[in-house]
């Protein structure tokens, strides 16, 4: 928890110097969906070829800090979930007869994230405007959750347990990069803005039991927000 005060108490700091060093700064929220899954080495895959993506809200808050020209400084606090899926079939004899089974799991990691990214924008300021950003990000994993659900004649949940991180030797700070491009325009006195990222995380997060591998996170995301200009 300490480490989430710090980059948060950090990101303050540097909306509060966006605010005094320049009249352009714009302060936005932001919402989406991340589409995430564990990247995993060939021999993890062979031996569980069905991960599956996991779909998940995300949303946060940023500033547009701009540097010089074109260039600008955007720091980011987003609240998302990172994970995978794995869905596994076999078989089961019932009265004489093969049913097939079929058992979903997801494995959910709520995280804290700040990307620092460096932001390009082309086009008139007063006008519609394309964008490039790319930059590191920094993420702390607050929570964990397995949830399951079997299927068969009929699909039913079983009950979800939550993951303490502690306990797996989960590595909660976790380092990665983004790269995206988007477009925002003006509209009277706030600028929307819309914009799609891949992310990949460099960090190894787990030790799979079974193998001596680990899994890093990667995915993309698509997001959409409005900015208001906080400046003089």
């Amino acid at each position: 928890m300490t480490r989430i005060f710090h980059w948060t108490g950090t990101l303050l700091l540097l909306l509060a110097f966006s605010v005094s060093a320049s009249a352009q700064t714009t302060f936005g929220v932001k919402s989406g969906v991340a589409i995430q899954k564990a990247y995993t080495s060939d021999g993890l895959g062979a031996v569980a070829p069905n991960f599956q993506n996991l779909v998940e809200f995300q949303f946060g808050v940023n500033a547009d800090v701009p540097v010089f020209g074109a260039l600008s400084f955007q720091p980011e606090l987003l609240y998302t979930t990172k994970g995978f899926g794995l869905d596994q079939g076999f078989e089961q004899e019932l009265f004489g007869t093969q049913i097939p089974l079929e058992a979903e799991a997801k494995t959910k990691f709520r995280y804290l994230e700040v990307p620092l990214l460096a932001k390009v924008n082309f086009g008139d300021p007063s006008g519609p405007q394309a964008y490039f950003v790319a930059g590191p990000t920094f993420g702390y994993a607050l929570s964990g959750q397995l949830q399951t659900r079997a299927r068969a004649l009929v699909s039913f949940d079983l009950p979800n347990v939550d993951i303490n991180l502690e306990d797996i030797n989960y590595e909660r700070l976790e380092i990665g990069a983004a790269v995206g491009a988007g477009v925002q325009f003006p509209v009277g006195p706030v600028r929307l803005f819309a914009d799609a990222r891949y992310q990949r995380g460099f960090t190894e997060l787990y030790d799979f039991p079974l193998v001596e591998e680990k899994v890093r996170n990667t995915g993309v995301a698509v997001s959409a927000g409005l900015a208001i200009p906080i400046g003089k």
